[in-house]
């Protein structure tokens, strides 16, 4: 075992440690008893009495910690009683010296200052009282003795409480460093739960499109398979591949939400690979299902962010998706306006003629107060890229579902537009979100805090 070991050791059994310097004190304080002279000064025999004060003078070190005060009071009393009555006490001065020690690093500074100042007085005292018998030794009563006795006792409390303000400075800073790894790994947790919602949408977006188209190509093919198998064929095809790409998709983002549950979120990237780019298949895919749809692009296209890009995209899909649901196959027409600090992307529909506006504002409603997640979700992925969204009824028949998301990575709405955001048309009706989202690094306060520690303790 190193050094350092049986240091942590002995440090974690302080008890332990007191109880053995306490044995071995008293065993020295009882075989002091027998010395008779020392230099010419004569020692009291020892007797029941002097044993008792030898062991007084020395056992109760060993509750030192626990007790300080009553400890110093029971050995100095006994140490001093010892002096007066004339026996031998070859600890004594080390066992005054422990005590004062002991209260000035575990008690207050008036308690430990009372003790050591008490215990100061009565050392003069005794020195003062057998000047006689020191005499003899060489050792006169005078302002260096009584110099020394301040210096030996004063300066034990001094060093003492200076060890105490340490040790509560090196508590303070632990205390600081559990808190600050308590803060970390609550924003770690914090992150990865907001990383799994937004994987969580990503499924959903997921499912939800292919899942509907796949829904209306396999019962357009059963209503043409005995009229038309080829076109039964087909369709049945394109079912295929739209699972195929589902199943990817959910592969992709499944296998990142397990690595999220491992990793912190600044190593789970989930890259998007969808975006403004893939609005051409998407727009086949609801072809295929019978969806007459067409894309308008205004103004010249530039490089998005990843968010606003995949912001974009999603938006797109799941307004296609609720078209599809709710609309059956129709006219839908995408537009896609780049402006000089925004990207602006709609999505209209001329409705259904078997459930019209009414119903599908009723489907807006449903889906936005917990049945569903359509356009909950693409309210949060536009407000979380510091957009505004409009969706609402059309006054010529349809839906409509307007994002206006900024081109830059600052992405924080500009309060005083709320009021000129709105569709034209059924504007108390409108549903609409304003927000911006920051991400924070994690802190290392904690590491550099029990570092710290670490430092002033070796």
């Amino acid at each position: 075992m190193r050094g350092t070991d049986v240091r942590d050791w002995l440090r974690g059994r302080p008890d332990l440690v007191d109880g053995a310097v306490a044995f071995v004190l008293v065993i020295a304080s009882i075989a002091g008893l027998n010395y008779r002279s020392y230099a010419g000064i004569t020692f009291r025999p020892p007797d029941a009495c002097g044993l008792v004060l030898a062991v007084l003078v020395a056992a109760p070190l060993a509750l030192r910690r626990r007790f300080p005060v009553t400890v110093a009071l029971v050995v100095i009393s006994a140490y001093m009683t010892l002096g007066f009555a004339g026996y031998s006490s070859s600890v004594g001065s080390v066992a005054a010296l422990l005590v004062i020690y002991t209260v000035g690093a575990h008690s207050t500074a008036a308690r430990s200052l009372a003790v050591t100042v008490a215990t100061t007085i009565a050392s003069i005292v005794f020195l003062y009282v057998r000047r006689d018998a020191y005499a003899s030794i060489g050792m006169t009563f005078d302002a260096i003795t009584v110099g020394l006795q301040l210096l030996v006792y004063g300066g034990t409390w001094s060093v003492a409480r200076a060890m105490r303000a340490r040790r509560r400075y090196l508590v303070a800073l632990e205390d600081r460093a559990n808190r600050l790894e308590r803060a970390a790994s609550a924003e770690v947790r914090a992150a990865l739960a907001e990383e799994r919602a937004r994987m969580a949408r990503e499924l959903h977006d997921v499912v939800a499109h292919h899942v509907s188209v796949m829904t209306v190509q396999a019962a357009a093919a059963r209503r043409t398979i005995t009229r038309a198998p080829e076109r039964s064929v087909e369709a049945m095809r394109a079912v295929e591949e739209t699972g195929r790409e589902a199943l990817e998709e959910m592969r992709r983002i499944v296998g990142a939400l397990r690595a999220a549950d491992q990793d912190e979120p600044g190593n789970v990237q989930l890259s998007p690979r969808a975006g403004v780019a893939e609005l051409g298949p998407l727009l086949d895919r609801a072809r295929e299902a019978g969806l007459q749809v067409d894309l308008t692009v205004v103004g010249e296209p530039r490089p998005l962010t990843s968010g606003v890009d995949l912001a974009i995209f999603r938006v797109v899909q799941e307004a296609l998706t609720n078209t599809l649901k709710h609309a059956g196959p129709t006219r839908a027409a995408v537009l896609l306006r780049y402006e000089p600090d925004a990207v602006v992307v709609g999505v209209t529909d001329d409705g259904s003629p078997r459930r019209g506006p009414l119903h599908r504002a009723d489907d807006a409603d449903r889906l936005d107060h917990g049945l569903g997640h359509g356009l909950v979700g693409m309210r949060e992925r536009v407000t979380l890229n510091g957009g505004t969204l409009y969706t609402g009824s059309r006054m010529v028949g349809g839906f409509e579902v307007l994002a206006t998301l900024p081109s830059t990575e600052a992405g924080t709405p500009d309060p005083s537009n709320s009021s000129d955001s709105d569709g034209p048309n059924n504007r108390s009706d409108s549903h609409r979100l304003h927000g911006s989202h920051g991400s924070g690094e994690l802190r290392e306060g904690a590491r550099a805090g029990q570092a710290t520690v670490n430092e002033v303790r070796s």
